[in-house]
């Protein structure tokens, strides 16, 4: 069962007065909105913020959380913030759309009024507030699958019931294609025999913004949280040589755990970030210690040798 998922539909009072985009009609329009209001700012949203706004569209975001992007690490979201503003996105954090009043605004526009008081305008209005399983009208009862909180209960060897296994978004824990790979090929390989079960404690994380944020693994709160005797070490990515040869500003941070001398977590906000962060995910998939991580050699001017003096900085500590 690898169905996928579709964007959830919210419950805003107006909604059905008008007809909405997703992700879909996002990527797939050949004309561009005179304005746009996009609800949520996960992934889908700020990537959608940027692209509109740097086709020169008015475009307005709101965040129901306190930052955008709230699932990432917190300077990756500060950085996709200043860069959605710099791009003259109107970001609003901490609201959310309370009512969709159609073609009640400027020139038409729709206009959505926030919990705050204040409201944004937008010829079209973007849904993306998240995903919703496509488990309708499979059946998957009749074989006996418990679906709990949207997804259905899946056990370490990516069955839902004796001989039915599940790969994608309704696997879970994240959404994201590179996952539905692994799970894909994983499930096959578990059916036909193969002693093998997932391992997602190594699991990456991109978001395709200017610039692009990337992580792995933990960060410092949620080591600490997890028992961890762990230190973070952050480079300022602006002041790095790569900072200056690309005029590009970011972080990288690191999650060291001391006792094993191991990484935890890596988190980068930077031109790259997608393509650095695999060097932390091999090392955290195979517990590399600190003290190889700094005796690597990496390339300059580059993220990944950013990295690596915070690799040798931690092994300092």
């Amino acid at each position: 069962v690898a169905v996928g998922s579709v964007s959830t539909i919210p419950n805003i009072e107006g909604l059905d007065t008008i007809t909405p985009w997703t992700n879909r009609e996002a990527t797939s329009t050949r004309s561009l909105p005179r304005s746009l209001a996009i609800v949520g700012a996960g992934p889908t949203g700020v990537e959608m913020a940027q692209v509109f706004a740097r086709y020169g569209v008015p475009t307005a975001l709101l965040s129901s959380p306190p930052r955008v992007n709230p699932k990432d690490h917190p300077r990756n979201a500060a950085a996709i913030d200043a860069a959605l503003r710099a791009d003259g996105v109107d970001v609003r954090v901490g609201v959310r759309a309370a009512r969709i009043r159609a073609a009640a605004g400027v020139d038409g526009a729709h206009r959505i009024d926030l919990s705050d008081g204040s409201f944004v305008d937008g010829h079209e209005v973007l849904l993306a507030v998240g995903r919703t399983m496509n488990l309708d009208g499979l059946g998957l009862e009749t074989v006996g699958v418990v679906i709990r909180d949207g997804r259905p209960v899946v056990n370490d060897r990516m069955e839902i019931a004796p001989g039915v296994f599940v790969a994608g978004d309704v696997a879970g824990p994240e959404m994201s294609t590179h996952q539905a790979h692994y799970q894909g090929e994983m499930a096959v390989r578990i059916a036909l025999g193969d002693k093998m079960r997932p391992d997602y404690h190594a699991l990456p994380h991109a978001t395709y913004t200017d610039p692009e944020t990337a992580g792995v693994g933990l960060s410092l709160e949620e080591a600490l949280a997890a028992g961890h005797d762990a230190f973070e070490e952050v480079a300022d990515l602006a002041t790095s040589a790569k900072g200056y040869v690309a005029e590009a500003s970011g972080h990288v941070t690191v999650v060291v755990d001391r006792r094993t001398q191991t990484l935890l977590g890596t988190f980068i906000a930077g031109p790259g970030a997608a393509e650095a962060i695999h060097e932390a995910v091999l090392a955290i998939k195979t517990a590399t210690r600190l003290s190889v991580l700094a005796d690597t050699i990496h390339a300059f001017p580059t993220v990944a040798r950013v990295m690596g003096g915070l690799f040798v900085s931690a092994a300092q500590r």
